[in-house]
């Protein structure tokens, strides 16, 4: 998503912000893939802050649950791993 705020194309606090306030679906993929290739790290926890500190109605609660479901999922799959 082109940010017409910003000048890069990082998943910075505002960018987040400005993704989940005024992206559509399709803009909201690139930062759920990243959410989702590691639910514990800096982007899902930026996009927890961003969430808990600016609610935005509908995306807040959409990306606080794909989080939750992300940290889950991998959870999961870390314990059938480890249990082989």
């Amino acid at each position: 998503m082109q940010h017409r705020n910003l000048n890069h194309n990082g998943f910075t606090l505002a960018a987040i912000d400005n993704i989940i306030e005024r992206g559509l679906i399709p803009d909201w993929e690139p930062l759920m893939t990243a959410i989702a290739s590691d639910p514990f790290g800096e982007i899902a926890m930026k996009t927890l802050s961003v969430c808990e500190n600016h609610r935005v109605y509908g995306g807040s609660s959409v990306f606080e649950e794909f989080v939750g479901k992300s940290r889950l999922e991998w959870s999961r799959k870390r314990s059938s791993a480890l249990s082989r």
